[in-house]
């Protein structure tokens, strides 16, 4: 059923409109104090056009659906980013098609004092409607059909969040009492009756091995009242939460996991961010150093400078994954791995495997789509093959381009894997950031690399 802007949210869209307005005037007159008025029409033309876009992408996000059903500030914030970002690009398009009449450095200033106000806004209203709802106001009143784990697990959710404002009445049962979920409010035929003589917003069905006839009987009791039904499924403890429903053509389905770069929008992001950085770093870093850890490699051993070795990549698909040769050339590079103390890394190699230099030909792997510069790291084929037989769902990790870094890496486990445990770890850490990417977490990740690499790490050899 279709979530409609309640008094919260309305007030949440004023409040921001209201944020975009009063920022940009602040802008206008820091860039232009001695010129405010001048060009007024266009400055307030190009206000109008911000207003109607942030509207738009706002709505458009669900950044103002009820955010009972999905708590988070942070996740508020970055939807809010993804906004500002929408605003600064249309500035520059509408700068693009007129006479400037505002600075260039507008574009910056703007979007980083709107994510100022933004920001301090949000968290104002946030912690006020935490207040109110603390204080009993604004709170939506839901009973329960049923018992069991789901039930459960509801009241749970409920009770350990009040910042969501929801307010069990009790529950509806015909088998069985469950004193967990509150007061027992009678059996099923009852609930006509209550629903007419109570304030009630929801019903949550959480019966166990509920029929289709039972649910068409259950609703056309709470649409008789006008009131909202949720329904959660049997299946919902199986996978762990990790579903999502999606629509095939015009056959609704469930995933069973989450993958948040299975969205067109998501892979944009992230590829764009991908080139954009491997592009740089080749340009400006590896364009004088590959010269200089090129000459230390032949001075320090004989053998090609880069070392290529088959690695699986998204979809299982084999490509030729780059390093610079930290190793005397040997025939057991493509079998075992480096080990602490191991007798085929070079003196030069041992430098690049603990600074991590080794693998900046890597960014070349980016740069064609091969690799992402966050991922799950690419193994070596024979280790593919003994993982798959340990881990059942080592391969899902797999359904990702793999990465220079990743989140099992930044988290302890690079490098040597000493036990069975130490790759079942990783590949736990690998499936955790396949089914929560962000934008932010990559960049979380890559700062993470880069500070531990400073730091110094164990297992960094």
């Amino acid at each position: 059923m279709k979530q409609y802007l309640n008094k919260i949210s309305l007030v949440r869209l004023i409040a921001d409109l209201s944020v975009v307005a009063l920022t940009y005037i602040l802008c206008v007159y820091i860039v232009q104090p001695d010129t405010f008025a001048l060009h007024f029409k266009s400055k307030f033309f190009l206000l109008i056009i911000l207003l109607c876009v942030w509207f738009y992408s706002g709505t458009s996000s669900n950044l103002y659906n009820d955010h009972r059903l999905r708590p988070g500030f942070s996740l508020e914030i970055y939807k809010t980013f993804k906004g500002v970002v929408i605003l600064a690009l249309s500035i520059v398009i509408v700068s693009y098609f007129s006479q400037p009449f505002l600075p260039t450095n507008f574009v910056f200033i703007y979007p980083a004092l709107l994510m100022l106000c933004f920001g301090t806004e949000k968290y104002i209203i946030n912690r006020f409607v935490m207040f109110l709802r603390g204080q009993g106001y604004n709170l939506r009143h839901v009973i329960i059909l049923g018992h069991g784990n789901s039930a459960r697990q509801f009241k749970d959710l409920v009770s350990n969040n009040p910042h969501l404002g929801y307010d069990i009445l009790g529950y509806f049962d015909d088998t069985t009492q469950d004193e967990y979920l509150g007061k027992c409010l009678g059996n099923f035929s009852r609930m006509e009756e209550y629903l007419v003589n109570h304030q009630v917003n929801e019903v949550i069905v959480a019966t166990p091995g509920i029929t289709i006839e039972e649910i068409e009987e259950i609703t056309k009791v709470v649409d008789k009242a006008g009131i909202r039904v949720r329904i959660i499924p049997d299946f919902h403890f199986q996978f762990y939460n990790r579903y999502e429903f999606k629509q095939f053509g015009n056959i609704p389905t469930v995933s069973l996991r989450k993958e948040p770069l299975e969205e067109t929008y998501n892979k944009v992001i992230k590829r764009t961010f991908d080139i954009v950085f491997s592009l740089g770093v080749l340009v400006f870093i590896c364009s004088w150093l590959f010269i200089i850890i090129a000459l230390l490699i032949k001075i320090n051993s004989k053998g090609p400078v880069l070392f290529r070795q088959k690695r699986l990549g998204r979809d299982r698909k084999e490509f030729w994954c780059l390093k610079f040769r930290s190793m005397y050339v040997n025939k057991e590079s493509d079998k075992k791995m480096a080990t602490k103390g191991d007798s085929r890394i070079t003196p030069i190699g041992a430098f690049l495997r603990k600074t991590s230099l080794d693998e900046f030909p890597q960014f070349w792997n980016v740069l064609m789509g091969h690799m992402s510069i966050v991922g799950p790291r690419p193994h070596m084929t024979v280790q593919n093959a003994q993982y798959q037989e340990i881990i059942n769902n080592y391969l899902v990790r797999q359904l990702i381009k793999p990465g220079i870094t990743g989140w099992a890496q930044v988290n302890g486990y690079r490098g040597e894997i000493e036990s069975d445990l130490d790759i079942k770890n990783r590949v736990s850490y690998d499936i955790f950031y396949l089914e929560n990417w962000s934008f932010f977490m990559d960049i979380k990740i890559i700062y993470l690399t880069v500070w531990n690499i400073f730091k110094g790490e164990e297992k960094a050899y």
